[in-house]
């Protein structure tokens, strides 16, 4: 399965449509929700945001406090369990619930001291004992808000055409490509720990997606490929978009050659060991390399574990044989030992009535 040529236009067009959004300043990464929740908060409690490295606060009040913003799609529920806080390097927790529209639902302002862990969950039990923004004196220009909602409106497009499955937009692309490529199974799970697919053998795969073209936040060339340590994957597969959410590239490796998991940038494609190029790079320090055809490791691995699986096969047939000869031995033992016994018993017979005719007759 490909792409149809309507999908593309609408890949390009919701691309427009995010480039449009970063414009104007609602938008400076592909995290689209987390970053719309920003703009929002921003927006209400008048805060500058910080540097993208401050990663225990987003925002920066005119009074110098900071605030650490979440934000959730909601369908009018307000269950929310958020992880990982670091109360030390925040004031505030502000909280921008929306539609899957990015329609404001509501905003919660909580104040650091109401958090008694950095582990925290708001519930519509809780949720009212907390400070709310009044929405109607958010002050969002009208062209904004219409640019927000056609952006929306895209990306449920996107979603209703299993283009995308969740809200990780570059992730969810990225996955198809390789899917498409070795002709993969993608986990249903979205949350399973470890791999993303794998193919009808059983070899398992790790597939990390960069959206990268020619602007001043995507041709960084130190950009990571985060959550790599701790992988069960056998092998990871890198993929690049390019501005339109084409695949602009696509590396097979063994996951065990990466030499530095926990800080691996894009450049592992150029030099891991055992890489090879499944797409063709249109990035420039990004090099081609060695083309995969298909064969090679992968297939290696298939026929080891088939070699593997057949082992285990005998030695399960050999193990159910023994047992069997074990059981047919201790039967035949079985019956030796009761033709033994009614030997000894045929002869104390014989022994009694001898007596007894001695007796008799003497």
């Amino acid at each position: 399965m490909a792409y149809s040529i309507q999908d593309r236009k609408l890949l390009l067009e919701f691309a427009n449509s995010s480039d449009q959004l970063l414009e104007l300043g609602v938008i400076s990464t592909d995290s689209f929700t987390g970053e719309i929740g920003e703009f929002y908060a921003c927006q209400a409690y008048n805060l500058n945001k910080s540097n993208r490295v401050n990663q225990g606060f987003d925002a920066v009040c005119k009074l110098g406090n900071r605030y650490q913003v979440k934000a959730k799609i909601s369908k009018g529920q307000f269950d929310y369990s958020i992880s990982g806080l670091k109360k030390e390097l925040f004031e505030f927790l502000v909280v921008v619930y929306c539609d899957k529209y990015y329609n404001l639902l509501k905003i919660v302002k909580i104040p650091v001291n109401k958090i008694e862990s950095d582990n925290f969950r708001l519930s519509n039990t809780n949720i009212d004992q907390f400070e709310y923004y009044d929405l109607k004196k958010i002050k969002i220009p009208i062209a904004v808000i219409n640019k927000i909602g056609h952006f929306a409106e895209l990306y449920n497009q996107l979603i209703k055409q299993n283009i995308i499955r969740s809200r990780r937009i570059v992730g969810d692309i990225g996955e198809f490509y390789a899917a498409d490529r070795l002709n993969l199974k993608l986990e249903e799970n979205k949350n399973s720990k470890g791999l993303d697919a794998k193919d009808k053998n059983g070899i398992s795969f790790e597939i990390k997606t960069r959206r990268v073209y020619d602007s001043d936040r995507r041709i960084s060339q130190t950009r990571r490929i985060n959550g790599l340590v701790g992988k069960s994957a056998e092998y990871l597969i890198v993929v690049t978009l390019d501005r339109k959410f084409s695949c602009s590239g696509m590396w097979i490796m063994p996951t065990k050659n990466i030499l530095n998991p926990k800080s691996a940038k894009l450049q592992i494609v150029n030099n891991t060991l055992g890489v090879k190029n499944l797409v063709p790079s249109q990035i420039g320090y990004l090099q081609t390399g060695e083309k995969f055809v298909g064969s090679g490791n992968i297939n290696k691995i298939n026929k080891k574990k088939k070699a593997e699986k057949n082992i285990k096969e005998v030695v399960k047939n050999k193990s159910t044989r023994k047992n069997i000869s074990h059981k047919q031995n201790k039967k035949k033992d079985f019956n030796f030992i009761d033709f033994t016994k009614n030997e000894k018993i045929g002869a104390l017979i014989t022994i009694i009535l001898l007596i007894l005719y001695i007796l008799l007759f003497s």
